[in-house]
């Protein structure tokens, strides 16, 4: 069994809250807010820029984590007020979504900073680097997987994106006759960069980002796009042989996530948390989700309790600390992810018995009964599965019901349409780039 990997840092990645229902990047200028690359001149730089790559990361973990992925699916009920992530609730996002053009920006600033240090480490000619490939590579590898990462949330979220890969002193002005790729393409360059990543990645090198990260995202990637011989052998390589999650305490099988401290906290249990517990609860559970459990699912009770007749999120549970300084980890993979990829990817190729015993691996960790999977039942119980084991965790719930075809019965009735498949390009960067074209369901 392999021991799962935490990410070593902890950035800054929300501002303090007071009463308002959001840190304020939305008044912020898209321009000024990307800074021109980090210079890299020896190693010591290098690892600096790297740390950038996390701080990018971090940047965008509540809108885009939260608001973009957990309103728009059936898993969480917006109770805020503010407007634009009531969009999200209520499958009206509009071009001139604020919320939704900084979860746009914030992915390409991360492009932007691994774009500089893939551009600069691979070919810096200095000694510090030169006498220590290994750490160049790994470096470059990290910087990659963040890109593939990003790449990966833009293409689910928006379909045909501009596809940059060399970096720029300001993204959005340095970038603006970049036309849209295929989706096809944003892909290729995905599986390019994590291979990548997985053939250079050192693990006691990184602070986080490592060879198990990197499989478990080829593996996402290739269910996604139906590859499931690949998607189940990358699987089995994030978790590595003889794999056991009952003995993992549920939550605990993380392979990558990203850390906080008090010092450099968040706010993500403000947002789930009741007022009660010195929260603002935004973010509710909905009632098809609460519903979701079977009765002795230990996952509801480490998932979701209540006050009164009020449900709240758990699985950011500092509320013990102020706003801003809360350390909640903000779960990326998990194995038990990893352990459902292979189920389905085995069933889809006729393995009823290897789909059977993983599934039954999450279900028994969760206090469940074994069951029996099929070609008449076996989508309809992983998606159960997922849906329960993976909740209010990033966007696992609306990709999944969007990829089996399944939205408009699943999210129909709130409104969804088929138009909700992607969301609009922000009105903003096609004000400033005459070659970028509308999402053509977003021109109406």
């Amino acid at each position: 069994m392999i021991k799962p990997y935490k990410s070593l840092l902890g950035l800054v990645v929300l501002l303090g809250f007071a009463s308002c229902d959001y840190y304020d990047i939305d008044a912020i200028d898209p321009t000024d807010s990307v800074d021109a690359p980090v210079a890299i001149v020896d190693a010591q730089s290098a690892r600096a820029a790297r740390a950038g790559v996390y701080d990018a990361l971090q940047d965008n973990a509540f809108d885009t984590h939260l608001a973009g992925y957990q309103y728009f699916s059936d898993e969480a009920t917006f109770t805020g007020t503010f407007p634009t992530r009531a969009e999200f609730d209520a499958y009206n996002v509009t071009t001139s979504n604020t919320t939704m053009a900084g979860m746009f920006s914030t992915h390409y600033t991360t492009i932007n900073v691994a774009n500089n240090i893939v551009e600069t480490v691979t070919g810096l000619d200095d000694p510090s680097l030169n006498e220590n490939e290994e750490l160049r590579s790994s470096l470059v590898g990290e910087a990659r997987l963040a890109r593939a990462f990003a790449y990966l949330e833009l293409v689910l979220g928006w379909g045909e994106v501009p596809l940059v890969l060399t970096p720029t002193p300001n993204v959005i002005d340095d970038n603006q006759n970049v036309t849209r790729a295929s989706v096809s393409a944003i892909y290729d360059q995905i599986i390019t960069d994590l291979q990548f990543a997985v053939d250079n990645i050192v693990d006691d090198l990184t602070l986080g980002m490592t060879q198990a990260a990197a499989n478990a995202l080829l593996a996402r990637v290739a269910l996604y796009q139906e590859r499931y011989e690949d998607a189940q052998s990358f699987a089995e390589l994030a978790v590595g042989e003889d794999y056991d999650l009952t003995a993992i305490p549920y939550m605990e099988d993380e392979l990558w996530f990203l850390e906080f401290s008090s010092t450099d906290g968040n706010s993500l249990a403000f947002f789930y948390g009741p007022s009660a517990l010195n929260g603002r609860l935004s973010i509710v559970p909905s009632t098809a989700l609460i519903n979701s459990y079977e009765d002795g699912d230990i996952r509801r009770e480490l998932s979701v309790d209540s006050l009164g007749t009020r449900a709240y999120g758990i699985k950011y549970d500092d509320f013990g600390a102020a706003s801003g300084s809360q350390n909640d980890p903000l779960m990326f993979i998990r194995g038990a992810e990893m352990v459902l990829i292979i189920a389905e990817a085995a069933a889809n190729q006729g393995d009823f018995d290897t789909a059977t015993d993983m599934i039954n691996m999450v279900r028994n960790r969760a206090g469940l009964d074994d069951i029996e999977l099929d070609e008449e039942n076996f989508e309809d119980a992983i998606l159960q599965e997922r849906f329960v084991e993976l909740a209010m965790e990033s966007g696992h719930r609306l990709w999944d019901v969007r990829r089996l075809g399944r939205a408009l019965d699943v999210f129909g009735p709130g409104g969804y349409d088929p138009c909700d498949n992607v969301w609009p390009l922000p009105q903003r960067d096609i004000d400033r780039n005459p070659s970028l074209e509308q999402n053509e369901c977003c021109n109406c």
